[in-house]
């Protein structure tokens, strides 16, 4: 029996192919809703040059994790700004200066998890 996937847009219901092993054995999808790879554009004479993201396995929970990652990030600089404002209306200010630097860090690492896998994708 054939994995189905719901439709996105209320039309029938399409089957899910399963990837098949060198062994004969179907092997389930790890993420059935990443789109399916596909090679890159090709010309006349080949492929197109270029970086070619959208055909790449696992797309799908590399930019989920990051999301993750800078959601979580923003969620703790919303804390830290909560933490400073009470401590700057009740008039201690010496810790000001750490909780600006942690969210400056925190501003620091979500830009690295924002342009990292990008960076690592393009290299050979």
């Amino acid at each position: 029996m054939a994995a189905t996937q719901a439709p996105a847009d209320g039309e029938g219901r399409r089957p899910i192919p399963p990837v098949v092993r060198r062994s004969g054995a179907p092997h389930p999808v790890a993420n059935p809703d990443d789109p399916p790879v596909q090679p890159p554009p090709r010309g006349r004479n080949g492929p197109l040059p270029g970086p070619y993201f959208a055909g790449l396995p696992g797309r799908g929970a590399i930019v989920e994790g990051q999301v993750f990652i800078v959601a979580f990030i923003v969620v703790a600089q919303l804390w830290l700004c909560t933490e400073a404002l009470f401590e700057l209306l009740s008039g201690r200010t010496r810790d000001l200066w750490w909780l600006m630097g942690a969210s400056a860090l925190g501003f620091v690492i979500a830009f690295i998890v924002w342009r990292w896998p990008q960076r690592r994708i393009k290299e050979p």
